[in-house]
């Protein structure tokens, strides 16, 4: 979390854009909080964690190819995240 944290954002994604199915500011924002939670999400939140993530996997083309490692990264904390419980 430290290491996406110190990254910029990507300067390649348009901010209030949405790439395939999700918006790149809020599919940051929303993961990072939910990860920030990890061990102690409610069932609702780990369901909506599931939907964000597998809409950023299936989102990752849509981004342009020098972002694409900064969602990459984004989705592996999801994902931990997920099997936090």
């Amino acid at each position: 979390m430290r290491l996406h944290m110190a990254d910029p954002f990507p300067a390649s994604v348009e901010k209030g854009l949405e790439y395939g199915q999700v918006d790149a500011v809020m599919i940051d924002a929303d993961i990072y909080g939910w990860a920030t939670r990890a061990g102690s999400l409610s069932t609702a939140d780990l369901s909506r964690l599931g939907q964000a993530a597998d809409e950023l996997q299936r989102s990752l083309s849509a981004f342009p190819p020098a972002a694409q490692p900064y969602y990459e990264r984004l989705l592996r904390i999801a994902r931990l995240t997920l099997a936090a419980g």
